[in-house]
Formats: C-alpha cells, structure tokens, sequence
C-alpha cells in the first residue's frame, strides 16, 4: 500500500482566511484565543488518515500558543504516535516557532540542522522512517530570498541520502520553476513530472509554495492540494511507493 504524506504550513493555528484577517487576526500572532483550539482540532482531523506528516510554523509553548506544543496537540489527536520537533526561533514571552515531523512509523536518527542564510531562525529536520523500506524525511521552511533558498537548499542535498530514498516536504517559499529548486532537483537527480500546484495565499491560491519532493528511488501519486482553509496556506498531500 502506498503511504500517504501531506505537508502544511500552519501558521501556529493563526487561521488566517482572507487577507484582512492579517490585520483583524495580528493580536493572535501575540496571544492564544479559544479559536486556536478549534483550529488545532481541524488540522488534526485532516491528518488522521495520513502516514507521514511535516508540519511548519508550528509553535512550540509560547505565549501565543497557551504555552502548549502544538505539535503535540495535533499528535495527541491525530493518532500518530511519534513525534519529532524542532526549534528554530523564540520570541521571548511570545512565541517559539518550529518544525514538526508526525509519523505511524517509528522515527530514528533524528537531526536537528540549522538552514544559513542571512537572518537566522529557518531550519530543516530530517528523521529515518522506520518503515518495510526505510527512507529519510525532511521536513523543511526556506527564507524569502532566492540567495538564502540556494544556499538552504545547496545545503539540504548534502544532508539526504545518495541512494536516493529520501522525501522533502514543507514551505519553499518559492515555486519550482524558481532557479534555487530547479538546481536542487538537477543535482539530487530528481523529477517533478506535473505542473506544481498553486497553494498560497490559501483562499485564493496563486502561487506554489508548499512542496512534496522525493529521490529518485521513490515515487509519488495523487498529487494535490487539499482544501481546508486553516491557514494562509494549503496543504499538500500526496502518495507514495516504496519498492
């Protein structure tokens, strides 16, 4: 059976749906509100059918998030049963912004890797899946900056494995016709045979942000965005074979 992947930038349960909530919705970048819990809960319930998850802008405790992971939140109500995070940037008293890898399979040789670029606080979280075939999973946030997203992902492809079992998933932060992806996917001998598929901003999508991307050694089907606007992002969701 092939497994079943999505990747979505959260937006620490934000839920931005429209472009005036970014000035109507500011005070929850600060404070938590009871809205959050039901976004949670919505998020939650999309990945329950999923087997592998890598989650973005996911707060870790802040204030904004009633001090409580997120991450684990979800995890605790979607039924995956391991977990990795990782911590990128804290905003003292306000925020602590990370990465999140859920999984139905256990999860080994986790690593925490800090992206470069010119502005610190981007950083890329990559775990063994313990599955029949095993493969590694990154799950990845870019900068804005085409230079910081070359250099980001210049650095990933030394960090995935050669035997071409690997899957990349997260917010690019730029399409993959950009010059930084299309270089990655030359060198790491990958392929993207479709046309991405727009995914930002989420109500109404324009531009392809949020990627799954896999080595050559594996493939993906059932490619596409999925619908729940939680988010100024969509989420992706695709499946994938192992041999």
């Amino acid at each position: 059976m092939p497994l079943k992947l999505l990747t979505w930038n959260i937006q620490a349960a934000i839920g931005t749906a429209r472009f005036s909530d970014y000035l109507t919705r500011a005070h929850r970048q600060v404070f938590h509100t009871p809205a959050k819990a039901d976004t949670l809960e919505t998020i939650a319930e999309t990945l329950r059918e999923t087997d592998l998850v890598c989650l973005q802008e996911v707060d870790l405790g802040g204030r904004r998030a009633g001090y409580r992971c997120q991450a684990n939140a979800i995890a605790a109500r979607s039924g995956h049963d391991h977990l990795a995070i990782q911590e990128n940037r804290v905003i003292r008293g306000i925020s602590r912004h990370g990465n999140a890898i859920l999984s139905r399979f256990p999860l080994s040789d986790v690593r925490d890797l800090k992206l470069p670029g010119r502005v610190p606080g981007r950083g890329c979280l990559i775990a063994t899946v313990e599955a029949e075939t095993r493969f590694d999973v990154a799950c990845v946030h870019l900068s804005l900056g085409r230079r910081d997203q070359a250099l980001q992902l210049d650095f990933l492809s030394r960090h995935l494995p050669r035997n071409g079992r690997w899957v990349v998933m997260g917010d690019f932060n730029c399409s993959l016709h950009a010059s930084p992806a299309e270089a990655f996917l030359e060198k790491m001998h990958a392929r993207f045979d479709r046309q991405p598929e727009p995914t930002y901003p989420s109500w109404r999508p324009l531009r392809d942000y949020d990627h799954i991307l896999t080595g050559p050694a594996l493939a993906l089907g059932q490619y596409q965005p999925g619908p729940e606007i939680c988010s100024d992002h969509l989420n992706v969701t695709a499946e994938m074979e192992l041999a």
